[in-house]
């Protein structure tokens, strides 16, 4: 499942949960779309848990979408926090390991202009995202 919404005015929550069907990889797509048309920057809270299998097409529409948005992407973001509850992507009965120590340091964070930060709950990642600063440098 995959769900876009905007629970504050200064923030965008995506959840990507279990199985993503053709609909829910193109309303991610949308929803990435309409990230973009923001005027004012928002935090954006990505939520991500259970068995996440998303077509191969999707995660390449979603790279292109931040390559051709990447040097536009302070304008309507201020900012990303990463929520990982358990997720995996395969069948076998383990949690996919993102490194998630290092997660702050991936290549595609590097290529954000904003922070990226890491919550282990949504309670965290509100509370993470009310206190985000001003400049962004954590």
């Amino acid at each position: 499942m995959f769900r876009a919404t905007n629970p504050r005015p200064d923030i965008v929550l995506f959840e990507m949960i279990d199985q993503q069907s053709d609909a829910d990889g193109k309303a991610y797509i949308a929803a990435l779309d309409a990230l973009a048309e923001r005027r004012e920057p928002v935090i954006l809270i990505f939520r991500v848990a259970g068995f996440i299998n998303q077509d191969h097409e999707i995660r390449k529409q979603a790279a292109a979408w931040f390559k051709r948005n990447r040097d536009r992407l302070d304008v309507f973001a201020k900012g990303l926090i990463r929520v990982d509850e358990g997720h995996r992507h395969d069948d076998k009965d383990r949690d996919h390991s993102h490194d998630h120590e290092g997660a702050e340091d991936s290549n595609f964070v590097r290529m954000l202009p904003f922070a990226v930060k890491r919550a282990d709950s949504l309670d965290q990642a509100f509370d993470l995202a009310r206190n985000w600063p001003s400049d962004a440098s954590f």
